[in-house]
């Protein structure tokens, strides 16, 4: 891994968390938009959205953990709000603990992905802000 002390993560409610690192959800709907582009971790959050816990027993998923790692492609505008493109899932063997953060990304320090998929792949960044001409 790149000498970086910290990895970049997101915070996911589940289901969706669970459904990004299977490889199932391909696209998610957000409100805002993000410049961030590349590898990042998925934070299954200890939250659920009202409608997401009546489908899903609440029980079964795992939530206040790292799940897995995945490549943010891409963020376009979908209707009213923003779609995040996810590709090349990888879930890791044993989910790692961590509280979560709303700022998309929020930071993990590199000690804790010793041994994990995360290890190999160079962490993704923001991209510059597009310039007006």
């Amino acid at each position: 891994m790149v000498s970086n002390v910290r990895f970049p993560a997101i915070s996911v409610r589940q289901p969706s968390a669970d459904l990004i690192v299977r490889g199932t959800l391909k696209r998610d709907l957000r409100s805002r938009p993000t410049r961030f582009r590349g590898w990042i971790l998925v934070h299954a959050s200890q939250t659920f959205s009202r409608a997401d816990r009546s489908k899903t027993d609440a029980g079964e998923l795992e939530r206040g953990k790292v799940l897995g790692l995945v490549q943010l492609e891409d963020c376009v505008r979908d209707g009213e709000g923003w779609a995040y493109l996810w590709k090349r899932p990888r879930r890791f063997r044993t989910a790692i603990p961590c509280r979560g953060h709303y700022s998309i990304p929020f930071y993990l320090p590199v000690s804790l992905l010793r041994g994990t998929p995360a290890a190999k792949v160079t962490p993704g960044k923001l991209t510059p802000k597009a310039s007006k001409d």
